[in-house]
């Protein structure tokens, strides 16, 4: 029978000196099951004196971070964005940021894993947020990152993964398409959404085969980092400062949005819909999934390593190192996915596999011609 329950999932991003205070913070409130992986944000770095500096771009500097991300009931969705605002002080600008979005599972998950309250706390964060996912090869998300972070579009994430399908099935031209991916996360104001994926699009060349591909998630509610320079203020308060104080006191981020300021693309963009499925399980288990998968029909994904960590170091807990993987698959296709993990026993012992779902209102990938006309 499918399990299907619907859940929340909380995405923190926090400067890496902080790991251990929130770490601290979740074991205290009794959070027992939580992921973390190793990310990085750049950010632009100071200008130098000479004059000829001022006609190059910014150089880049990265800011090693530690991605949390845990799941709860609809019910907890604000106890766990208001316990890592304060375990991690997200109102200062450079600590980090952290959203909710709505996902559903489709296994059984360890006693614990999802969180639960009969706490009523009132709705903190924003709302009128979407987020971007997009992976990318290796060294493509840093010339990306550096013209957001100059348009004031974001401040963007950067993690790491391993390709697989598309890239096998290439023939001579997979020489050139490097298996190592980056993973470029970032969250904008909705009204901006569409023109921040084109022009990533657009940057990232990602209408080319073997380059990725990009889609929008919805974000419930939303605490956004603001620091996207290094460059120190010359007043009272530096410009990530004030940011922060006008978000707070509008109690939204619609005064930023920035839509007028895109160069509208003359280019017609195949956008398509569909459902991002993640699964999570044992490390080195993910591989003999995903060949399974390409019977029917999954044709690429990107791997990448994370840490689930017990915080009751019980017995039956399930393995720290994990494997998780993103496919984007068309929503009619769900069903037969779900079946074939459960037949091959990705939800076994052997295994310990999880399975969720987010809705994906648009995306984009190169399509040949011969998959256009399908």
């Amino acid at each position: 029978m499918h399990f299907r329950q619907k859940a929340i999932r909380i995405t923190a991003i926090v400067h890496r000196d902080l790991t251990d205070l929130v770490v601290s913070a979740l074991k205290r409130n009794n959070i027992h099951y939580f992921h973390m992986e190793p990310g990085r944000y750049p950010v632009l770095a100071k200008r130098g004196w000479l004059l000829f500096d001022f006609y190059q771009n910014h150089s880049i500097i990265d800011t090693p971070v530690t991605i949390f991300e845990v799941s709860c009931e609809a019910a907890a969705e604000n106890i766990l964005l208001s316990l890592f605002r304060d375990a991690a002080e997200l109102n200062i600008p450079g600590h980090g940021s952290v959203y909710s979005e709505a996902i559903e599972f489709h296994s059984p998950v360890p006693t614990d894993y999802i969180v639960t309250t009969e706490k009523k706390t009132k709705t903190i964060g924003f709302s009128g947020l979407t987020g971007i996912f997009c992976i990318l090869p290796r060294g493509s998300a840093e010339p990306i990152a550096r013209l957001i972070l100059q348009n004031g579009v974001a401040v963007p994430t950067i993690s790491y993964g391993t390709g697989t399908g598309l890239r096998d099935q290439l023939g001579l031209l997979r020489i050139t398409i490097p298996k190592e991916k980056e993973i470029l996360k970032l969250v904008v104001h909705s009204s901006d959404a569409e023109h921040a994926m084109d022009f990533i699009i657009e940057v990232g060349r990602l209408d080319l085969p073997g380059r990725g591909f990009i889609f929008e998630f919805p974000i419930g509610h939303g605490l956004l980092n603001t620091k996207v320079s290094l460059e120190g203020p010359k007043q009272a308060a530096s410009m990530d400062q004030i940011i922060s104080a006008l978000d707070q006191l509008y109690g939204n981020m619609e005064w930023r949005k920035k839509s007028n300021q895109f160069r509208q693309s003359a280019r017609h963009r195949n956008y398509f819909e569909g459902v991002n499925v993640v699964i999570n399980c044992k490390e080195e288990s993910i591989e003999s999934t995903l060949a399974n998968l390409r019977k029917v029909g999954v044709s690429s994904s990107t791997i990448s390593l994370n840490k689930l960590v017990h915080s009751q170091n019980e017995k039956k807990a399930f393995t720290p190192a994990r494997e998780a993987a993103n496919i984007l698959i068309p929503k009619k296709n769900l069903t037969e996915v779900i079946s074939l993990l459960e037949e091959t026993g990705f939800f076994g012992e052997e295994t310990e596999g999880i399975a969720y779902t987010m809705e994906i209102p648009r995306a984009f990938s190169y399509q040949s011609k011969l998959g256009k006309k399908k």
